[in-house]
C-alpha cells in the first residue's frame, strides 16, 4: 500500500473508531500508537463500578505538567475509556498527564449521576496529579458531545465540583467539544434519562451563566448534523454578554464525529482542534476571556 492509501486507510479506521467500531479502533492504534507514553488503566476514582479512570503520562514528563481530564461522548448511554487510547496518545505528545475518565450511564442511573462522577474525577485528578507528575494547580477539563455538557456544567453550576471537595477556582478551564451546550431536550431517551421535566431547568449549562465562571472553550464542527454548532455559539456570546471568558470556534468541514478524531489523530485532519486545544491548556484566560473575539471560524 502507498503511503497516501496508508494514510487514507487509517482515516477511515479512525472514523469508526469514533463511530465505535472496535476491529477498525484496534487496527488505528496498531498503526498510529506510540511508545512514547504510559497507560495505566483501571484506576478506581469510587466504590461504583463504572467509576474507573486511566492515566497517560508521557515516559519523559516534564515537571508540572499540565493535567487534562476528558470526559467522552455516547448520549449518556454508552462510552468506554478504553476506546480512547489514541487520545490518550496524542495528549501524551503535547507534554500533558491524560486522565480518560469511565462514568456512570443511562438506563443504570438519571441525570446528575454522570456529572458527580465527573467532579470526583477531577477531584482524583488533582489529588493525584503528581503521583504522575502532573501540576494539580494545573488541571484542565475536556469533553466531547454528552461529556461536553458535562464539562461546561462543571464549569457553569460550582456547586458540582464544590460538592465533590473541589476548591473553588482549582480548574483553571474549561473545554467543550461539539457540546449540547445551550439547547433544549426535544428527544424521548434523553429527556427520560435527564429525569423530570421541572428540573430539566438545571441540566442547561446556559442557566447557570453569571460571568463569574473559569474560561471555557467551545469547539464544534460547522458540518455537526448531531448538535447544531448555534449551540456553542449562543452559550459563549452569552457567557461574554455577562463579562465571562468564553470563546466558540467553528471549523468548516468538521462533523459530530469528525472532531473528536481531529484531537485524537491530528495527523490525517486539517481541523486544528489539537492545537486550539494545547493553545487553551498554556494559558486558558489567554484564549477565552473578552479580549478575544467570542467566535472565530475556521
Amino acid at each position: 500500500m502507498t503511503r497516501r492509501g496508508r494514510v487514507r486507510a487509517v482515516l477511515l479506521a479512525a472514523l469508526a473508531l469514533a463511530a465505535g467500531g472496535c476491529s477498525p479502533r484496534r487496527m488505528a492504534e496498531g498503526l498510529l500508537l506510540g511508545s512514547h507514553f504510559v497507560r495505566t488503566p483501571g484506576l478506581p476514582y469510587g466504590a461504583e463500578a463504572r467509576q474507573r479512570l486511566d492515566v497517560y503520562r508521557p515516559r519523559t514528563v516534564r515537571r508540572g505538567a499540565p493535567v487534562v481530564v476528558f470526559l467522552y461522548g455516547g448520549r449518556w448511554q454508552s462510552g468506554s475509556a478504553d476506546e480512547y487510547r489514541l487520545l490518550g496518545d496524542a495528549m501524551t505528545r503535547r507534554g500533558w498527564i491524560a486522565v480518560v475518565a469511565d462514568y456512570r450511564l443511562y438506563p443504570a442511573v438519571r441525570f446528575p449521576a454522570w456529572v458527580q462522577d465527573a467532579a470526583l474525577a477531577v477531584r482524583w485528578a488533582r489529588d493525584n496529579a503528581a503521583r504522575f507528575g502532573g501540576d494539580p494547580e494545573n488541571v484542565v477539563v475536556v469533553g466531547h458531545s454528552a461529556g461536553a455538557h458535562t464539562a461546561a456544567l462543571l464549569a457553569l453550576d460550582e456547586r458540582w465540583l464544590r460538592e465533590a471537595g473541589v476548591p473553588a477556582g482549582a480548574v483553571r478551564g474549561f473545554a467543550a467539544l461539539a457540546g449540547p451546550v445551550d439547547t433544549v431536550w426535544t428527544d424521548p431517551d434523553v429527556q427520560a434519562l435527564m429525569g423530570p421535566p421541572a428540573g430539566w431547568p438545571a441540566t442547561y449549562p446556559a442557566t447557570h451563566v453569571d460571568g463569574t465562571e473559569p474560561p471555557l472553550l467551545l469547539l464544534h464542527g460547522a458540518d455537526d448534523e448531531t448538535v447544531s454548532p448555534r449551540s456553542s455559539l449562543r452559550l459563549a456570546a452569552r457567557i461574554q454578554e455577562r463579562g465571562g471568558c468564553a470563546r466558540a470556534i467553528v471549523y468548516r468541514g468538521v462533523g459530530h464525529v469528525k472532531i473528536i478524531v481531529a484531537a485524537a489523530v491530528p495527523r490525517i485532519s486539517s481541523a486544528p482542534v489539537l492545537d486550539d486545544l494545547a493553545a487553551f491548556v498554556r494559558d486558558p484566560r489567554g484564549t477565552a476571556c473578552p479580549a478575544t473575539p467570542a467566535a472565530l471560524n475556521r
